[in-house]
């Protein structure tokens, strides 16, 4: 396979390309739609025989898939039908496609994601060996958590870090009005370049160089990372093998970033960290956060024993058993002698504020919940903001707090004689990070009326009579405000001042 995509500028073509993919339907849904699949990603190895048998012949969208999503050749007439208006030969002068004894076969990879198209290195039909250190990786699933967890507030300025095919670039440039795109791999920024222009994106400058060095002295409003975490002996991909001993790549990218933030300005950044079976998994990040001129929300996802670690990164090589033995032994070897007894995962997210008294959270990261959280990261911000000035925790009475607009709350009920009775009550947000828990009957009433109207004090004493307190004490009151600190500080409520 040729290693320089994208080696011609030709401004037409990729325009008429998208208008063949869009005309085609070469959208999320079609694709699942014809492949008669759910979820996010993209058909596995084990899928592509079948796929290739389920898809009708001469249809436009069919031929796409077939080429850019299952790696098969498709007869020439076939491939100049789906992709006209344009012409196959400047295909094939872009690097997109070439011709073969079969007809036509891809180079690279096309994925629709949202209303995006983007292009990639294929990688699922070649072995690790083949694709070589600046293969350009598609839209995993750290990729996807990331463009999940990012503020969407209008900003000025944006850097994307270590960009590879462009993704947090391409959404980025929706809300800011001037992206900045890094990359030490050449490759991946002629992907993301390409990308950019293949959906229209004009307001992304890239530039080639290691970590923050090609934006050094500048500051932006918001910086999101998807470095080479990786806590690996190998060099052998540079998107995700950072070549630094143990953390030492996720600990240099969070403590560099706050000099590249403007006053207020989010830094969100993926990252994995060793951890001791002694200690809490959020102590190593507390440490590289501390005294960095910000706020910070810490979430993890998940720890790993060394080897569920290994064996995760290197699923890859299974194909080969012998290669797949000897990369785990060399692995265990390796964070054996950094005396590494576990690995953590999970996402640090820095905002500037200086010369104040710094506040540090922590949560989980729901696996599997994630959804647009945005939104609800800005609200944590504010609520732990608002908890932290306060001079007193009482003043927080005359605050008029609201419910998050898509915060549930699901009850079971159990027949008792006559009647029924909540047997539990499990408080859900349907957006940001989708926490979820069993709540007790005084966060259940409290949460019906707080609307945002009425100061917490009145709320308090409604809810208290509700549940039959006619006269609620300052236990009950000490009790209501310890629930919506709780609340605030997860980001489930929304803040009204007084007045």
């Amino acid at each position: 396979m040729s290693r320089g995509p994208f080696a011609v500028d030709d401004a037409r073509t990729v325009a008429q390309l998208r208008q063949a993919l869009a005309a085609a339907g070469y959208t999320p849904e079609g694709v699942r739609a014809a492949l008669d699949v759910e979820g996010e990603g993209s058909p596995g190895l084990a899928d592509v025989a079948a796929h290739l048998r389920q898809l009708a012949d001469g249809e436009a969208l069919s031929t796409l898939i077939k080429l850019f999503l299952l790696g098969a050749s498709v007869p020439a007439a076939e491939a100049e039908q789906a992709l006209a208006p344009a012409p196959l030969r400047r295909l094939e002068r872009l690097g997109l496609v070439r011709s073969n004894a079969a007809g036509v076969e891809p180079l690279v990879r096309l994925v629709p994601f949202g209303d995006l198209v983007l292009a990639c290195d294929r990688g699922d039909d070649q072995t690790p060996a083949e694709q070589g250190r600046d293969h350009v990786a598609g839209v995993h699933a750290p990729s996807i958590t990331l463009a999940k967890l990012a503020v969407r507030r209008p900003i000025e300025s944006m850097l994307d870090l270590g960009t590879g095919l462009g993704i947090q670039a391409l959404l980025g440039a929706r809300h800011a009005a001037q992206v900045t795109a890094t990359d030490v791999n050449p490759r991946a920024l002629a992907f993301a370049r390409f990308n950019a222009r293949l959906n229209g994106v004009t307001n992304v400058e890239f530039r080639e160089g290691s970590y923050f060095e090609p934006v050094a002295g500048l500051e932006f409003d918001l910086v999101l990372a998807n470095p080479p975490y990786v806590i690996s002996p190998d060099s052998q991909y540079a998107y995700r093998d950072g070549g630094l001993p143990g953390d030492a790549v996720s600990r240099g990218v969070v403590g560099a970033a706050p000099a590249c933030l403007r006053e207020g300005g989010f830094a969100e950044l993926l990252v994995s960290w060793v951890v001791r079976r002694d200690e809490e998994w959020s102590a190593p990040l507390e440490r590289w956060v501390d005294g960095s001129g910000c706020d910070a929300w810490l979430l993890h996802y998940k720890t790993e024993d060394p080897l569920a670690h290994s064996a995760g990164w290197l699923r890859p090589l299974q194909g080969d058993p012998a290669a797949h033995a000897q990369a785990l032994d060399r692995w265990l070897d390796y964070l054996r002698g950094l005396g590494i007894e576990a690995i953590a995962y999970g996402a640090v997210i820095l905002r500037r504020r200086s010369g104040a008294r710094n506040w540090v959270r922590t949560a989980e990261l729901p696996a599997g919940r994630l959804q647009q959280a945005g939104s609800h990261v800005e609200r944590v911000f504010a609520g732990v903001d608002y908890l932290d000035g306060l001079a007193d925790r009482r003043d927080l009475l005359a605050a008029k707090p609201i419910v998050a607009e898509r915060l549930r709350l699901e009850q079971t009920l159990v027949r008792d004689g006559r009647s029924w009775k909540v047997q539990a009550a499990v408080l859900s947000l349907e957006e940001g990070l989708g926490f979820r828990g069993e709540v007790d009957p005084l966060t259940a009433e409290l949460l019906a009326q707080l609307d945002g109207e009425q100061p917490l004090r009145e709320a308090i004493a409604a809810a208290g009579r509700a549940l039959g307190w006619d006269d609620a004490g300052d236990e009950f009151v000490s009790g209501g405000l310890a629930v919506i600190e709780r609340l605030l500080g997860l980001g489930l409520l929304e803040l009204r001042e007084p007045g």
